[in-house]
């Protein structure tokens, strides 16, 4: 029965961090040219991967209505690193990159057209009010480096009531599925033992 329930913990955490990357490369200060050749950079967290992630081109100034410009390719499994050539017809503005199911910062990619000169887009901010005098935010910062950005969540009682434009797909993987797979498994370990 134990061995049972630990088999099943682990295929459920291997199925939360299955798809999870952590790109490292671009970031915003990145830089790339339309038709250029470029290396794409992540870290996994273990255990290694045993698919392939698929590695998407998006665009959009609002994370919620990035669309895909282009599939890159698949990483070899448990890859850290996958070597592509960007479309030659890109137009000139902000771009991210989809690794299996995790985002990068906003880059720019000069093609055709005008370089756009204003700042990147951001990944958007929430708001929890509960009355018109007393709010909190929960927003995210712009990384400027290597390390994927994580949520900051400030809150004020009484009970909060969501409302804004954060992004839920740009930190579902690595801002709620583990943390929520790791309180499952701490919930059934406890009832187990």
């Amino acid at each position: 029965m134990r061995f049972s329930i630990v088999a099943i913990v682990a295929t459920l955490l291997s199925v939360a961090l299955a798809d999870q990357a952590y790109p490292t490369a671009p970031v915003a200060s990145t830089k790339w040219k339309a038709g250029a050749a470029v290396t794409i950079k992540w870290t996994l967290p273990p255990p290694a991967a045993t698919t392939g992630l698929k590695i998407d081109l998006l665009t959009g100034d609002n994370p919620q209505t990035q669309r895909v410009v282009a599939t890159l390719g698949t990483g070899a499994p448990g890859a850290t690193k996958y070597a592509a050539t960007l479309p030659a017809n890109l137009k000139s503005g902000y771009y991210s990159i989809r690794i299996g199911d995790s985002y990068s910062s906003y880059f720019l990619i000069q093609g055709e057209g005008a370089v756009p000169t204003g700042p990147l887009p951001t990944a958007g901010t929430n708001s929890v009010s509960t009355a018109p005098s007393r709010t909190g935010t929960s927003s995210f910062v712009a990384p400027t480096s290597s390390i994927a950005p994580l949520p900051v969540i400030t809150t004020t009682p009484p009970g909060p009531k969501a409302t804004g434009t954060g992004n839920g797909a740009g930190f579902l993987k690595a801002g709620v599925v583990a943390p929520v797979a790791a309180a499952a498994i701490a919930a059934v370990m406890a009832i187990a033992f």
